[in-house]
């Protein structure tokens, strides 16, 4: 009744074309188009142009870039999603966060600077009151 004209899709955390199980420890950066999900360790940089799900018993460390994310592990690094940070409640993320909307259940735990992105994201600015002079005086 209240959806926005242009909503972007919902986040499709329920489905997954790679699993990273809770035996499988990985070193390195991990890439993937297609959506993913932790269950097991990673310790490097994880990529995902899809939505990506940190099981409960799913560990990252290191930086996270996604569309959407649900964290029911834990994270030790930054987040930047395009959508969605979804933090549950056995969740943790500790690092910052650049998402567009975030959800964080009672008892996740969120430890960092969160900074919300508008739909298209503008270039970063000096804050008012930063001492720079503009031009014009």
């Amino acid at each position: 009744m209240f959806q926005k004209k242009d909503q972007e899709a919902e986040p499709r955390f329920d489905q997954f074309d790679t699993l990273i199980g809770k035996a499988t420890r990985i070193e390195g950066t991990v890439r993937t188009t297609d959506p993913l999900r932790i269950d097991g360790q990673v310790q490097g940089e994880v990529t995902s142009e899809n939505d990506l799900v940190v099981g409960e018993t799913g560990t990252v460390t290191g930086d996270i870039d996604c569309s959407n994310i649900l964290l029911a592990g834990t994270v030790e690094g930054n987040v930047t999603a395009s959508g969605q940070l979804h933090i549950t409640s056995k969740g943790t993320l500790k690092g910052d966060a650049r998402i567009r909307t975030f959800i964080l259940d009672e008892a996740g735990t969120f430890e960092g600077n969160c900074r919300m992105q508008k739909e298209d994201p503008l270039p970063d600015k000096p804050e008012r009151g930063s001492g720079k002079k503009n031009d014009n005086q």
